[in-house]
């Protein structure tokens, strides 16, 4: 950060001189006065000085002597990433919702103020009024990777992120379905198609994809048994837009079951035949979404609500995204290797599916013992029993015979 001076002046018949700089906003590119005051006694002194305040201050960071308060930076900050084009238009809004969080305990706060002592008192008093740690965590990874860009911009010297650590989030048990009650819920939407909530539930529960890739299924992506991941709808601001898939590895090509399959080419078939005979075109439109030239995507958040309405209906105990977890969990628990599981979910590395799917349920475990006891050519199975004690085989002569026969007859006849 420069400084450039351009104003030193005496206040009156005393030693104290003002000091006039500016700088240019690394954010913004505006020209920055700031205005300072030395003390000296004569103008050279004073132009010393001047020097001496322009070297500490590039080197402290020009938030030492600005006014611009945490609020302010970080809409700069956020605002910058959105115009960067960076960053997916549903993560900038995410950002926001995150930064009021931080505005509303410590956003009045100078971004030269927020010390390390600023940053864990808010945060534990968002512990103590209850919020739970995911709550916490999130607003606070926004703050810390925007004081590292002001570390990186010289607006101030330090994060003090850096020094500070969120409340511990715990991982969640997986919600998931057994098979009782996974066969009742595909009953259930199987009886509801060809609505739209109807065919998400099915999609979801037999191919693992999620709640935006769903809704963002055009009739293009239907192949021959198989249906392919080319985008998904996100929101912004509650609008909902289309983007790419979440990673590279979300590019993916899913096979369908038969009959999921044959009910979508049913419907596709139906459509075509009804904008047939009204003479519209009929394009590639939404799956879910509404069958016209200009076809519009399933709203993302009515399918959640829709979902937790049928689910209050019918007693189930989740959330549209465990529908991807009882697929995952299914797939493994029936003997299917993590790689494939990998690829159905459209994870970027194996690891991402061992990690959150390393605790699996019961059945699998049950299933996991049957392969160990396939590994030996022995019952590991079977309960543990005494092996018989192994044969004698003794060798007498004769005459040893006779003499142990005598003893015996003798020994009877003296017990008698």
């Amino acid at each position: 950060m420069k400084y450039t001076s351009r104003g030193l002046r005496r206040r009156g018949d005393s030693d104290k001189w003002h000091v006039t700089l500016s700088h240019r906003d690394p954010l913004t590119g505006e020209l920055v006065p700031s205005y300072h005051t030395v003390s000296a006694r004569t103008e050279k002194q004073a132009r010393k000085r001047r020097d001496e305040l322009i070297i500490e201050l590039e080197r402290r960071g020009s938030a030492v002597s600005s006014r611009m308060t945490l609020a302010e930076y970080l809409e700069k900050f956020i605002q910058m990433k959105s115009d960067s084009g960076t960053l997916e238009r549903s993560t900038v809004d995410h950002y926001r919702k995150h930064a009021k969080v931080v505005c509303r305990y410590i956003g009045g706060y100078k971004l030269a103020d927020v010390s390390i002592a600023v940053v864990s008192g808010w945060m534990s008093q968002m512990v103590q009024e209850g919020y739970a740690p995911r709550s916490v965590g999130k607003p606070f990874g926004l703050l810390k990777l925007a004081l590292k860009h002001a570390v990186a911009m010289d607006l101030i010297a330090k994060n003090p992120c850096e020094f500070c650590k969120p409340p511990k989030i715990k991982r969640k048990k997986l919600n998931v379905l057994d098979k009782k009650e996974r066969t009742r819920l595909l009953q259930l939407a199987r009886d509801g198609e060809p609505e739209p909530l109807a065919l998400a539930i099915e999609l979801a529960l037999t191919t693992g994809m999620r709640r935006g890739e769903i809704c963002g299924l055009r009739w293009s992506d239907l192949g021959d048994c198989e249906i392919t991941v080319n985008r998904a709808i996100s929101l912004d601001q509650g609008t909902p837009y289309v983007k790419e898939p979440k990673t590279e590895g979300s590019h993916r090509t899913i096979p369908l079951t038969s009959r999921l399959y044959a009910v979508l080419r049913a419907i596709e078939k139906d459509e075509r035949y009804v904008a047939a005979e009204l003479g519209v075109k009929f394009g590639d439109p939404f799956i879910l979404g509404t069958p016209d030239p200009d076809s519009r995507p399933f709203h993302p958040t009515r399918l959640t609500r829709e979902f937790q309405a049928f689910c209050k209906m019918h007693g189930f105990q989740m959330t549209f995204h465990d529908l991807r977890h009882t697929f995952a969990t299914m797939m493994i628990a029936n003997g299917t290797d993590v790689r494939t599981v990998a690829s159905y979910l459209g994870h970027s590395n194996v690891a991402m599916t061992l990690n959150t799917y390393a605790e699996v349920d019961p059945d699998a475990k049950r299933a996991a013992l049957s392969k160990i006891d396939e590994s030996f050519d022995v019952d590991l199975m079977g309960a543990f029993v005494d092996p018989e004690p192994p044969a004698l085989t003794l060798e007498f002569t004769t005459e040893q015979l006779r003499a142990m026969l005598a003893e015996a007859e003798r020994r009877e006849a003296a017990d008698a």
